[in-house]
């Protein structure tokens, strides 16, 4: 299997290896392209390595670019390299829109044994994190918190970013407790069998029919289905069904001719058993 990954990955280093950084005129071009008008605050540029710092003119704060050669290796050998760009405006943006607010946040989580801390991660949609000592407390400095957040939210940067809520003390698997959550631009408190609904009904638009409207939740076992239980996809973790009462949720749509159908919470192969989605009885026409 190693010698298998290997060939893969120097396969693929001859069809990108021949590549190169990219310049700070490009990198700028790109930012100013996908975030809006910005203006170049310091740039540098090697063989290796285009770092470019900038400054978003719409709420006035710096990011950077960076495009760099990124070497390949595997067990301390290496295997040539590829050049990547990593962007810090999404990180920027949450860093300065909570600094905006940080006396209204704190007061918002105020109570006894309450904190927050802002999620840097770039790919996170979290930008904000409440521990909180029940969901009671966590739901009321959430709503708070959201209010004050999506008046930065300008046009619309902020939207799908949540503020979420959960527990101070941790389990013996040190996992907080999740309580809930808001999704911007809406101030709307989601337990987690809304957050799930909304999963899956985002999940319904893009496998079956994007005008499909949610209806209700059902519990079933999975002989209540039409599967084949030897094409569910087994994921450790996902809580995948094993026998035909293994417990099974329904999340029942309907389509925009009118029909109703399920989308059910397990993963499905498809006919060419490789590629597969969540199994679902949905038919088009």
């Amino acid at each position: 299997m190693k010698k298998i990954i290997i060939l893969v990955l120097v396969g693929a280093m001859f069809l990108v290896g021949c590549g190169s950084v990219r310049s700070a005129k490009s990198l700028y071009r790109m930012a100013k392209s996908t975030h809006g008008a910005c203006t170049i605050v310091s740039e540098n540029e090697t063989d290796k390595k285009t770092e470019v710092v900038l400054h978003d003119k719409l709420q006035d704060f710096d990011y950077t670019v960076t495009s760099s050669i990124n070497e390949i290796s595997i067990d301390g050998s290496s295997f040539g390299s590829v050049p990547g760009t990593t962007d810090g405006f999404m990180v920027g943006l949450k860093q300065k829109v909570v600094s905006n607010v940080e006396v209204e946040l704190n007061a918002a989580c105020s109570m006894s044994g309450m904190h927050y801390e802002v999620d840097s991660d770039s790919s996170s949609e979290n930008l904000l994190i409440i521990y909180a000592g029940n969901a009671g407390d966590g739901e009321r400095a959430a709503v708070k918190c959201a209010g004050f957040l999506q008046e930065q939210n300008k046009d619309n940067r902020l939207d799908g970013l949540m503020i979420v809520a959960g527990s101070n003390e941790t389990d013996k698997y040190y996992k907080n407790e999740h309580f809930g959550s808001i999704k911007l631009p809406d101030i709307t408190w989601r337990t987690p069998e809304d957050e799930d609904i909304d999963y899956y009904t985002e999940m319904a638009h893009q496998q079956t029919d994007k005008n499909a409207k949610f209806l209700r939740v059902e519990k079933g076992i999975f002989a209540d289905t039409e599967a084949d239980l030897d094409r569910v996809v087994r994921v450790l973790g996902t809580g995948y069904p094993k026998e035909l009462n293994s417990p099974v949720t329904f999340y029942y749509f309907e389509s925009s001719e009118g029909r109703e159908y399920y989308l059910c919470n397990f993963n499905y192969y498809k006919d060419d058993e490789y590629h597969y989605e969540f199994y679902t009885n949905y038919k088009e026409n």
